[in-house]
């Protein structure tokens, strides 16, 4: 003869079966947007960012990005007497064209932009003139797009620049 289930403990295990559906598909739905974030990214009409070495600190030294599975970039920042320059190494991939835009936070300056100049396969430089400010800083965030046979890829770096 059996025992009959109690009423209390067939709810709990259809909440209980729910719950591993539902953990289920957050699993699989994270696990595919990290396969297509790594394994497909880049595309022709939206940039995919990826996020520098962690502690970088562009004005000071070499940073470091991985792409992806792509390649890496390094970058290196330079501000003197009103010019903020950027050196940028590309290795992994060819790039088609490298873009450079600069927007400064927190107030009334402009995005800025320009194409970066190769310098060499795989290394290239470009110079922005800093507009004259009011405060002791311009914070800027400064980023980097390279235009790849894969699509658009990026990066970004936050600068706090002294003002002249």
């Amino acid at each position: 003869m059996s025992i009959p289930d109690s009423p209390a403990r067939i709810p709990s295990l259809c909440w209980l079966n729910t719950l591993v559906v539902v953990t289920l598909m957050t699993v699989t739905v994270a696990i595919a947007y990290l396969g297509y974030y790594y394994v497909g990214a880049g595309n022709r009409s939206q940039v995919t960012w990826f996020a520098p070495e962690l502690d970088c600190q562009p004005l000071e030294e070499r940073c470091f990005t991985a792409l992806g599975r792509f390649g890496d970039m390094q970058t290196q920042w330079h501000y003197q007497k009103g010019q903020l320059s950027v050196e940028m190494v590309l290795t992994g991939l060819k790039a088609e064209e490298v873009r450079m835009q600069l927007e400064e936070t927190g107030s009334r300056w402009r995005q800025t932009a320009m194409t970066l100049d190769a310098v060499s396969a795989g290394h290239y430089r470009g110079t922005f003139d800093i507009p004259l400010c009011g405060t002791d800083t311009h914070r800027a965030r400064g980023s980097l797009v390279v235009t790849t046979p894969r699509g658009l890829l990026g990066s970004w770096y936050d600068l706090s620049l002294p003002c002249h």
